[in-house]
């Protein structure tokens, strides 16, 4: 969940050390020194009803929640309280709610479903994460060229004016070894740090990294994505964060597994393709719990909101397919139960709808009735600022085409 027009600003790295003496051994990597009005320190609280007819949600537990950036002056929680309009009204008298409510949902609130114990049930109990890394590099295009993103000319809500949860790495502990590795502060990941072995086949890389011990595995498609800054291009991450020595020619293995082969990346741009699972691909191991679908259905039935990140979907996309400035003109301009606040989704935001160990394109999904085509999301292709990148709901597929060309829409806060 991420409001628009922040702007962002450049890479920083933080380092230094700490109060007790010792080096600061974190390697952090951010658009700027101040912290953006977000929701990272989400909250869990009580409504009470106010005079006047507001309602106040009183936070009284912090947690980890999702963060991209909102515009100042709209609700934000604090770790006191704060006033909002009332959540439901039945005729002149507001709906008074005596449970806990997910305070991390901002800029609008949205009535949903939540257990009796204040959180979802079952699997998504287990991966109610902090969000997900954003691209870490400021992009943007006016549809043919590179173009500033403080240029005044141009509307708001591409990838390269939303600021969102910047990725951060820490010297860790990778399975049997005490260290070579780096944690993802975001998704609670470790990552091996190097990856130099030769290319192998699919089922080769499952066995290196299980012999690797700790819990190793390969990532799934949606984990290795994280790793991607798409306002970067050659290579199209940090090389100072992860090591990626062969990123020019070679492509690393998911776990994910697609109608004709097994997904991979590749490092130049950020490409995903399907490959034969017999042919060679680049081998990245991964420690830590996978994460799982967690969309949950919001009262009015109009939306999809994501307990992983906190992204709140539109459940319907739009019935016309639109231009690349249209479907960001469009997303803009969306309201829904009353909330504004959407935008065209960054293509990371589009592929961490997915999960597990076999793909679920949007199609699929019985959450998403109508995820057949191409859609569009907020990021332009650093390589080609022509062109944006788009995630085909059918395949699962993360491809590029020309701004002029239409796709589909599915819009997100």
């Amino acid at each position: 969940m991420r409001g628009r027009g922040l702007p962002r600003r450049g890479v920083a790295r933080r380092g230094g050390r700490r109060p007790d003496g010792r080096a600061d051994r974190r390697r952090r990597a951010g658009r700027g020194s101040g912290r953006p009005l977000d929701v990272r320190d989400a909250l869990l609280g009580f409504a009470l009803e106010e005079p006047g007819g507001s309602t106040r949600i009183s936070c009284d537990r912090a947690v980890r929640g999702s963060g991209r950036g909102i515009a100042p002056g709209r609700n934000i929680l604090s770790t006191k309280r704060t006033t909002v309009p009332p959540l439901i009204r039945i005729g002149a008298w507001p709906l008074l709610l005596a449970g806990p409510l997910g305070c991390e949902i901002v800029a609008g609130i949205e009535p949903r479903t939540l257990a009796p114990s204040g959180g979802p049930a079952g699997a998504c109990e287990a991966s109610t994460g902090a969000g997900f890394p954003d691209s870490a590099t400021r992009f943007c295009s006016d549809g043919s060229d590179a173009i500033s993103c403080d240029d005044p000319s141009l509307a708001a809500g591409q990838d390269g004016h939303v600021v969102g949860l910047l990725p951060s790495y820490e010297e860790a502990s990778f399975g049997a070894s005490a260290d070579d590795g780096v944690r993802d502060e975001i998704l609670d990941l470790v990552w091996e740090s190097d990856a130099a072995s030769a290319p192998v086949s699919w089922e080769e890389a499952r066995a290196r990294c299980e012999k690797s011990g700790g819990g190793a595995r390969l990532p799934s498609r949606v984990e290795l994505v994280s790793l991607v800054d798409y306002g970067r291009d050659g290579p199209a991450i940090n090389p100072s964060m992860i090591s990626v020595p062969t990123w020019s020619t070679d492509l690393y293995w998911t776990s994910t597994t697609a109608m004709d082969g097994v997904w991979a990346i590749g490092f130049v741009h950020g490409s995903m393709t399907s490959v034969d699972r017999t042919l060679a691909a680049r081998v990245r191991c991964v420690v830590g719990p996978p994460r799982v679908s967690c969309l949950e259905a919001g009262a009015v039935g109009e939306t999809l909101i994501d307990r992983r990140t906190g992204f709140v979907w539109q459940r319907l996309s739009t019935p016309e397919v639109s231009t690349w400035q249209g479907a960001l003109a469009f997303c803009a301009s969306l309201s829904i139960g009353g909330a504004n606040g959407f935008r065209l989704p960054s293509i990371k935001e589009l592929v961490s709808l997915g999960h597990g160990e076999e793909d679920e394109p949007m199609s699929a999904a019985t959450s998403f009735p109508d995820g057949e085509g191409r859609f569009w999301s907020s990021t332009p292709v650093a390589a080609v600022p022509a062109e944006a990148w788009v995630l085909d709901g059918l395949t699962g597929r993360i491809e590029h085409q020309p701004t002029a060309v239409k796709a589909r829409v599915r819009c997100v806060r």
